[in-house]
Formats: structure tokens, C-alpha cells, sequence
């Protein structure tokens, strides 16, 4: 895994003042055979700018976009089809890797090779950098079961190119749920591991979508969530609701005739 080729699709939108810290945390890394595929959404505070600059100093960042906004689902849709890695991963653009994120991982893989995707822990942080603390949603152990009403496979997730484009990759219709959307594919046909070290920092902004759009992403999580329910055959004998703080509820459907 040494030698392995990792993808790691960086969505830009008018993050200019994070960006230069993310893309540092992928120069800083020490797994060094790696492409920053940077998918510029046609930001409008010199995010570009900043891209192309990184892009002229070190040929492992490509600088991609057409001019035209898709969305976070088509971005990262769009920056994949154009990586040739054996290995891809997202990195947004005000997050950041820490810098044995890309080793830990392919070590992973390199000792299960039957993975089709792995997460790490995280870290939460500070508009200005400071850490928070450690993130909560890896605190549920995996199951492809709970994966249907708590999103743990959150960041940072490694994936097989082979088994990413089998799952269908990103879908650009699934808006903001489409990690999530992409993970419960992955549950139901890859095995998935977690890897108990916080490898990923995650900035809390307060305009992020988590802020910005909740109802919305919460719109966008429990259809993920229904549309997996289906593919799985479950729909008959389960039921989706939304409990309190907006989480997901499965419960058995009532059988036999109403009293």
C-alpha cells in the first residue's frame, strides 16, 4: 500500500479563507503519492485563485470545474470522475487532514483488504483553528442496521475505487445527504471498518449547511434513508419516522387487522 495511489476530491465554494489550511494538511501528509482533485464550484471570494496558485507549485493539485455551480453532491460527483487513484476520499475545503491520515488508513486496507470503505474519528473545530474536541457521531458502532437511523461513517472515510464505482458513486441528486446516501450503498454490498483514531478536522461554521440548512438536510437524510430502507426489502415490515433532534425511528409495521 506503500506505493498506492490516493484520490482525494476537494470541493471549493467560497471557503477562500480555510482553503490554504486544507490544502497545507494534504502537503503535510505522510503517505506523499496522492492527487487533490480541487473541483472549484464557481466560488466568488478568489477561492480559484488560491487553487490555481497550489496547482502551479505542485502538480499532485488539479484544478477542475467548468464555470457552473453543482452543488456539494456534484461536485464531489464530478471531481471522482476524474481521478485515477486505486483509493479516493473527499477532504472539504475548510477541513483538514491530520498528517498520518492517508497511512493509518492504507494500513487499514493493507490488513483487510475485503473493505470496500473505512472511517476514522474526528475532531471538532474552530472557525479560527482552535480544537473543540472530539466529534460524537463515531461513538455509535457500525452496523449497516444502524447506519439506517444514525449517520457514524462520518469523516474521515477512505474507499476503494473499484468498489466506489460499483456502488454507483455520488449521487448528484442526493443534495446535501450524499455521503450518507453513498455510505448506506456501501453497507449493503462492502464490508466497512472503523478505525478508532481521530484523523480528520472538522470546522464548525455557522454558514455551513449544518447551520444554514437543517431542514433541508434533514429533508435530504431521511429520504437517503427511506430510498435504502427499499433497496433493502424492508419497506414492508419497517417504517421511517423522525423523532426528536431529527433523528431517524425504524420501527416494525403493525400486522394484522386494527382493533
Amino acid at each position: 500500500m506503500d506505493s498506492a495511489l490516493v484520490s482525494i476530491a476537494v470541493p471549493i465554494y467560497n471557503t477562500a479563507r480555510f482553503l490554504p489550511a486544507a490544502l497545507d494538511s494534504l502537503l503535510a501528509q505522510t503517505h506523499t503519492h496522492w492527487e487533490a482533485l480541487l473541483w472549484d464550484d464557481a466560488s466568488t471570494d478568489g477561492c480559484a485563485r488560491i487553487a490555481a496558485d497550489y496547482a502551479a507549485r505542485d502538480p499532485r493539485f488539479r484544478l477542475l470545474g467548468d464555470g457552473r455551480n453543482h452543488g456539494i453532491a456534484g461536485a464531489m460527483a464530478a471531481a471522482l470522475e476524474a481521478a485515477r487513484g486505486a483509493f479516493f476520499g473527499v477532504l472539504d475545503g475548510d477541513d483538514q487532514l491530520v498528517p498520518e491520515a492517508l497511512a493509518s488508513m492504507l494500513a487499514l486496507f493493507q490488513t483487510r483488504p475485503e473493505l470496500g470503505m473505512a472511517y476514522s474519528q474526528y475532531l471538532e473545530i474552530d472557525e479560527d483553528g482552535r480544537v473543540l474536541g472530539p466529534g460524537t457521531r463515531f461513538r455509535t458502532p457500525y452496523s449497516p442496521e444502524k447506519l439506517l437511523v444514525e449517520f457514524m461513517t462520518y469523516h474521515f472515510r477512505l474507499m476503494r475505487a473499484d468498489a466506489y464505482r460499483a456502488v454507483g458513486g455520488f449521487d448528484p441528486v442526493a443534495d446535501v445527504s450524499a455521503d450518507y446516501d453513498l455510505c448506506l450503498r456501501f453497507s449493503e454490498r462492502y464490508p466497512v471498518a472503523h478505525l478508532p483514531q481521530p484523523l480528520y478536522r472538522y470546522r464548525l461554521r455557522h454558514s455551513s449547511v449544518s447551520h444554514s440548512a437543517r431542514l433541508r438536510q434533514v429533508q435530504a437524510t431521511f429520504a437517503a434513508a427511506q430510498r435504502a430502507l427499499q433497496r433493502r426489502g424492508l419497506a414492508t415490515q419497517y417504517a421511517l419516522s423522525l423523532g426528536l433532534r431529527a433523528r431517524h425511528v425504524l420501527r416494525p409495521k403493525a400486522t394484522g387487522p386494527a382493533r
